[in-house]
């Protein structure tokens, strides 16, 4: 009988006391990065980039300095490719559409690819205007917002998340459902800590 009671102690007991500590006691904290917390290194290739060894914060005349979560998409070609990024950010809007202190923006290279080119995904793909805004940039604007105000490179990560003090937290290839999927995490997290 001593041991039936041990028994099911250990199986009923023992995790509802872990739980119990762990609730009491324990802290759930997530941490998301704050890219370039010592500057900009040399590692990015882009030369209009600021060297400095402080935090980097985005300063653009196309980001708001103040405000709440900015979510940066860039496009430069259109094709079947941006159909599927496209879907991938609606999905991000149908999760925080609602959230006035979150912003989606895409930014077209007008160079290569117009606002009116993406209308006919209006059919398809919902854009709500007080939650995803599309704004086409000329060439030069459009490089200098990519790759020296959100310190990119040419690699396929067309999507930047900026904090509400103008810090980048990620870089993500919304080609991977798995990265669309992170995105919505650390929004959620970051809109928790605020």
């Amino acid at each position: 009988m001593r041991k039936k009671v041990i028994f099911l102690f250990l199986l009923i007991g023992l995790p509802a006391v872990i739980f119990v500590f762990l609730k009491i006691f324990g802290r759930n904290e997530f941490t998301i990065p704050v890219y370039y917390e010592q500057g900009l290194t040399d590692s990015l290739s882009t030369p209009c980039l600021d060297r400095s060894t402080v935090q980097y914060i985005v300063q653009n005349p196309n980001v708001a300095t103040t405000g709440g979560l900015k979510v940066i998409h860039f496009e430069r070609l259109d094709g079947p490719v941006l159909k599927t990024r496209l879907e991938a950010l609606e999905r991000v809007q149908d999760v925080f559409y609602e959230e006035s202190d979150i912003q989606l923006t895409t930014y077209l290279n007008g160079s290569s690819i117009r606002s009116s080119d993406i209308t006919d995904y209006d059919k398809r793909i919902q854009f709500l205007d007080q939650f995803w805004k599309v704004n086409e940039l000329d060439s030069a604007n459009w490089a200098g917002l990519k790759y020296c105000a959100m310190a990119m490179s040419n690699l396929d990560n067309r999507v930047v998340l900026v904090d509400q003090e103008n810090k980048i937290r990620g870089y993500y290839n919304i080609l991977e459902r798995e990265e669309t999927d992170r995105l919505i995490l650390e929004l959620r997290i970051l809109k928790s800590i605020k």
